[in-house]
């Protein structure tokens, strides 16, 4: 509760990046880092100042999710279940606009979810959310989705300050549709944790009616099209895909064999870390944390 880093053992079931990275964004990633200046430019002069900024800024129109409820509740088992280093920390804000972001970076992230987010989702829908955000984290996203939203949302005075009015166009829109390939693999973390596509595509609908016009909404029944990341040349400067497109690659992957592999993975992991907490998981009686058999009932723990 203090440093909030996890307390549970590594092991060989842990989810890694490699389980579920959507494999345009694992080779993103490595041409980024291979740049190196932009890593250095974001983590040393500018991720401080933002995140000083923005938590000065919740501090007064935002509240921290409290432990216990059952939010954090709900949060911790998507930290915990993809294998998180460090918990994040979560806050509530009441701007009046379905909205939902992380920033910061691996070791010291943040959540921020408007109230309206709570109150439209289903538990099941708000898991799926606060899955795909810690995705990002897990996958070592943080960093380099800075210099991205910075790209569309601050590309005048604050990228002259960071330095990135020195990239190229070319470099601005591949580290834009590294962005968007990035939202593939997180929704692939997401539908890993709720294991069960109905949420996520109930997720998509709701999401895809927040961001456009009722009368732009597209059905249902129109997610079966050809996947393709950019539905029109205006998604070249946006940092996410189309949730239609979302939706068709993570139908992908659900009908996948490294879905269910994956999957089976995770159940053992959870399965593992159940016999490592003090309590029998069958009949609740206290019992020391590494005992694999109850000194009660007797049964085996894992």
């Amino acid at each position: 509760m203090n440093c909030r880093l996890c307390l549970f053992p590594k092991s060989t079931y842990d989810l890694t990046f490699d389980d579920f990275a959507y494999g345009p964004d694992r080779d993103g990633i490595a041409m980024i880092k291979t740049t190196r200046m932009l890593p250095y430019l974001v983590k040393n002069l500018t991720l401080g100042n933002l995140e000083k900024n923005l938590l000065s800024k919740l501090a007064h129109e935002a509240y921290e999710v409290p432990y216990p409820s059952d939010l954090d509740a709900l949060v911790r088992h998507c930290a915990i279940s993809l294998s998180l280093d460090a918990f994040p920390r979560i806050f509530i804000i009441n701007q009046g606009e379905p909205n939902a972001f992380t920033f910061g970076s691996e070791e010291r992230a943040f959540v921020v979810v408007d109230s309206s987010v709570l109150k439209s989702l289903t538990a099941s829908e708000l898991t799926a959310l606060f899955a795909h955000e810690l995705t990002h984290v897990k996958s070592g996203h943080m960093l380099f989705h800075t210099v991205a939203e910075l790209l569309v949302g601050g590309i005048g005075f604050s990228a002259s300050l960071m330095g990135l009015d020195l990239l190229s166009l070319p470099i601005r829109l591949a580290l834009l549709n590294w962005h968007r390939e990035s939202e593939v693999t997180a929704d692939r973390g997401s539908l890993l944790i709720v294991n069960d596509i109905s949420v996520i595509q109930s997720l998509m609908s709701k999401l895809s009616y927040w961001s456009s016009r009722p009368s732009a909404y597209r059905p249902q029944d129109e997610m079966d099209e050809k996947p393709g990341m950019l539905e029109s040349a205006s998604e070249l400067f946006r940092t996410h895909p189309s949730h239609i497109n979302r939706y068709v690659f993570i139908k992908q992957f659900y009908e996948s064999e490294q879905f269910l592999r994956v999957g089976q993975k995770l159940e053992m992991r959870l399965t593992l870390l159940r016999a490592l907490i003090p309590l029998c998981r069958f009949c609740g009686t206290r019992k020391a944390t590494e005992e694999m058999f109850c000194p009660s009932c007797g049964k085996c723990q894992t």
